[in-house]
């Protein structure tokens, strides 16, 4: 009797070629998503910290607001670059709807807590996007060893049979090793794919979480920022500018 894999393979019953089939395809699965996630996630992340280099110097310098705002024309592919577009489009156009009203802190304290909410919301469907593809991950992981386990239940029951049957030799382990070889594999297969499913689940979760505390640094500083700019403007002060702190310094590539 041939133990090889093609030589399992051929023995198998059609349910539990199946089983292996239906694995093969969930293994594929969780690698696509893997390989597109990770190139995906290294990318935004890659792109995210050139914006905030670039970002900082039109932040930290007076009267240039108006370049950061044509950034993501070609920042576009950043998220962090969407989600601080949004806040300097925000504050952009509050600014311009208060016209006089513009020196009123408590209007500017208004309007910063407006653009610190829709940065939020930004943020949220910008870890909604960099997730997609994870639930399919979490699926594969508990499901697999189940489905290798369904097979696992057939080649028992065909191993039974085959003791049964007196034409098969009657109960020899010979009759039914096959069986027994069937329902091990399909077990096998089906915890290999749990196990790469749950491994690059995790690690994606975690890059989110990572990702998520990048988007935070970077949000309250710009809000910070632009709350100081608005005091200036509000209470113009003779001193000389003190030096400006790096956007989201804690960051780094």
């Amino acid at each position: 009797m041939d133990f090889s894999l093609l030589g399992l393979w051929n023995q198998m019953g059609v349910v539990a070629k199946l089983v292996v089939i239906i694995l093969l395809i969930m293994s594929m699965l969780a690698i696509a998503v893997t390989v597109e996630r990770l190139i995906t996630f290294r990318k935004g992340r890659r792109r995210s910290l050139e914006y905030i280099a670039t970002l900082q110097p039109l932040i930290g310098t007076p009267g240039r607001l108006h370049e950061a705002l044509r950034l993501p024309e070609s920042w576009n592919d950043a998220p962090l670059a969407r989600v601080l577009s949004l806040g300097l489009s925000e504050y952009r156009q509050g600014l311009e709807r208060l016209g006089s009203n513009a020196s009123d802190t408590i209007e500017i304290e208004l309007l910063g807590h407006s653009v610190a909410r829709s940065m939020d919301r930004a943020k949220k469907r910008e870890l909604q996007g960099l997730g997609r593809g994870l639930p399919l991950l979490a699926t594969i992981a508990s499901s697999a060893p189940f489905v290798g386990l369904f097979g696992t239940v057939f080649g028992i029951i065909t191993a039974f049979t085959q003791m049964a049957d007196p034409t098969k030799g009657g109960g020899g382990l010979a009759t039914v090793s096959a069986g027994i070889a069937e329902a091990l594999l399909t077990t096998a297969v089906g915890l290999a794919v749990a196990i790469v499913a749950v491994w690059a689940y995790n690690y994606f979760a975690s890059k989110m979480d990572e990702f998520g505390g990048i988007i935070d640094d970077s949000t309250g500083e710009l809000a910070d920022r632009l709350a100081s700019q608005s005091a200036r403007v509000a209470a113009p002060s003779p001193s000389a500018p003190q030096h400006v702190p790096p956007l989201a310094g804690t960051v780094h590539a």
